[in-house]
């Protein structure tokens, strides 16, 4: 048993965020031609690239459109949902342990909005807090956070997440 660094909240990733009321759903079978993550062997890691993940609960995409800032709490509300779907995913890469999750490199956000609506960086710090509650002592990753016209069932969102996993 390994000694808890001063200051780190005891547990996994996974307990930190039922801790707050947060649970990892089921990883859905992808929708085309692709796969939920790919990993690459680097040194005695592996980089881990996940695959878009929308808003979805139970196979259903969250629906919207952000055009004004009344659309903030759904559109973070879903931004939450995308990345506990790509933490999802990201523990399928690390055979189902997120502990072994090194650092989360990169979070890049899709956010289906109007032309006009300007507060995507608000919008994707609802994901950047599902972060930093799975992994409270890692820095944050770099980040993208960026407008589109269409995203996969008018979902609201979509995250992708790179990150360091340490070997078995």
């Amino acid at each position: 048993m390994t000694a808890q660094a001063p200051g780190t909240p005891p547990g996994t990733p996974e307990a930190r965020l039922a801790a707050m009321g947060l649970v990892l759903p089921e990883v859905s079978a992808p929708r085309g031609h692709y796969a939920p993550y790919c990993a690459v062997p680097v040194g005695g890691a592996q980089w881990v690239s996940i695959s878009g993940q929308v808003c979805r609960r139970h196979g259903v995409a969250m629906a919207g459109l952000c055009r004004t800032d009344d659309d903030l709490i759904p559109a973070r509300e879903a931004a939450q949902v995308s990345m506990l779907n790509a933490l999802a995913a990201l523990r399928l890469a690390c055979g189902g342990e997120l502990s072994r999750v090194v650092q989360v490199v990169r979070l890049r956000g899709f956010i289906r909005a109007a032309d006009t609506f300007t507060r995507h960086p608000a919008v994707l710090d609802a994901a950047s807090a599902v972060l930093r509650v799975a992994f409270p002592d890692q820095p944050l990753p770099a980040r993208s956070a960026l407008g589109v016209a269409s995203l996969p069932d008018c979902a609201w969102t979509e995250i992708e997440v790179e990150a360091i996993v340490a070997s078995v």
